[in-house]
């Protein structure tokens, strides 16, 4: 594969990672659809299955764990909050400097990082969005693994 190519790779991949962080359970779906897309360019069709079948038991137990933690963490009524408080700082994040969106962050929505609750509530609460990170860590290293 040329430079040009991997760059092209990898920043697909980038893009199913953020699919799954910001898209949850659809989004996950979504970066399924991608990585088959990437097997299928890269294998023929007896290597393709061979590399397709653990893609979609890996996708679908994701799907499932999203789901689990997902609905747990509902139960906890901070979800809501802090995942809209989480989007904005990284919103604000990729148009100015941390620092100055850290501050229009805290200024506009009031939302802090840490609720002020139970410390079970707390860790709900972050669950979803630390499954999310590590399955976008998942696809982009199985995209890198799947490519030859």
């Amino acid at each position: 594969m040329g430079f040009i190519q991997l760059v092209l790779l990898e920043g697909i991949l980038l893009i199913c990672a953020g699919m799954i962080f910001f898209g949850g359970i659809w989004g996950t779906f979504a970066a399924i659809v991608a990585l088959s897309g990437i097997n299928l360019l890269s294998y023929d069709v007896p290597q393709f299955w061979y590399w397709e079948i653990p893609l979609i038991v890996g996708g679908l137990l994701g799907i499932l764990l999203l789901f689990t933690v997902g609905k747990r963490a509902n139960k906890t009524q901070i979800v809501g909050g802090l995942v809209g408080g989480l989007t904005s700082l990284v919103m604000f994040g990729a148009f100015a400097t941390p620092i100055i969106a850290i501050l229009l962050w805290a200024l506009v929505f009031g939302t802090g990082l840490i609720p002020k609750s139970k410390k079970s509530q707390v860790l709900w609460s972050f669950a979803p969005t630390i499954l999310r990170i590590m399955l976008g860590i998942c696809g982009i290293i199985y995209g890198n693994i799947l490519t030859p």
